[in-house]
Formats: structure tokens, C-alpha cells, sequence
């Protein structure tokens, strides 16, 4: 049983149901690149994690709920394919340059990871997360919510 199974299993025992990720391109198991943890200067509570994983930016963000016994959401913010920063990553992590920029290549990465996880935390906040509608330029998947019709675990 890998990790992911380890952790579904956990909170499947504390009344939480993980949604699972309809795009066959998702794989939970791909390495990241490049990962910055960071937390939120403007919400209490949240955090981020920052990747690049397969070329492609992702973010999670953790936010502090009242209930359940996780006490936490999680959510998975990607690009669109409507907003083309994407392919700065590809390029970026494709391009085999000099050896000065070659030992320069993670700095380069995590800054412009950095520079596209702004946008996308701004355009997570500006959508509405009580209905699930977000700006185009984003695609927004619940990983981990407190449902209130899971029955509670007796203990």
C-alpha cells in the first residue's frame, strides 16, 4: 500500500472521503522538481505548497476549517490551457544552456515558480469557494474536504 492508499485509508476511518482527480495526466506519485512550502502573509491559518511536477506548476492550498477532524481543506490549483505560462516551465526545464546557467537552473526554477504561484493564489482567492467557481485561467480540484454527510466514527 503506497502512501497516498496510507493516507486515504486514515481518513476514510475519520469520516473524510478523498475526491479523486478525473485527468489521466494526474499522477500523485511524480516527483516534483521543485517544491516551496510558504505561509499565507494574507490568510490566517492557510498554507501553500508550491511544485513543478512533470514541467508544470501546482499548488496546494491547506485552509483551516471548524470542523471535522482533520480541521483542514486541501485543494489543488493548476493552470488552464487558456493562460500560456505553462510553457515556460517546459521550455525552461527542457533548455540545456551553458554551465553557468546549468547551476543556475534550480534558482531559476524555483523563482519562476515562485513568480506563477502568486497569479495563481490570487486567482484562487478572487474565485468563490463555497460554489467552486474560479477565474478561467485556473482549474481548481478539491483533494481533501470536511463533507458533513460522512458519518462520524464512533470511537
Amino acid at each position: 500500500m503506497n502512501i497516498d492508499e496510507q493516507l486515504e485509508k486514515f481518513l476514510a476511518e475519520l469520516g473524510v472521503e478523498m475526491e479523486h482527480q478525473a485527468d489521466s495526466d494526474y499522477d500523485s506519485d511524480s516527483t516534483p522538481e521543485v517544491s516551496i512550502f510558504q505561509a499565507s502573509r494574507d490568510h490566517y491559518g492557510v498554507f501553500y505548497r508550491l511544485d513543478s511536477i512533470n514541467c508544470l506548476p501546482e499548488l496546494r492550498i491547506m485552509i483551516p476549517v471548524d470542523k471535522g477532524d482533520v480541521k483542514m481543506d486541501i485543494y489543488l490549483v493548476r493552470l488552464s490551457h487558456r493562460i500560456p505560462l505553462e510553457s515556460c516551465f517546459s521550455e525552461t526545464s527542457a533548455y540545456h544552456g551553458s554551465t553557468a546557467y546549468e547551476q543556475g537552473r534550480e534558482a531559476t526554477l524555483q523563482h519562476l515558480l515562485y513568480a506563477v504561484a502568486e497569479t495563481m493564489k490570487q486567482l484562487f482567492w478572487a474565485g468563490d469557494l463555497q460554489h467552486m467557481v474560479f477565474p478561467p485561467e485556473i482549474e481548481v480540484y478539491p483533494l481533501l474536504q470536511y463533507d458533513e454527510k460522512q458519518p462520524k466514527r464512533r470511537r
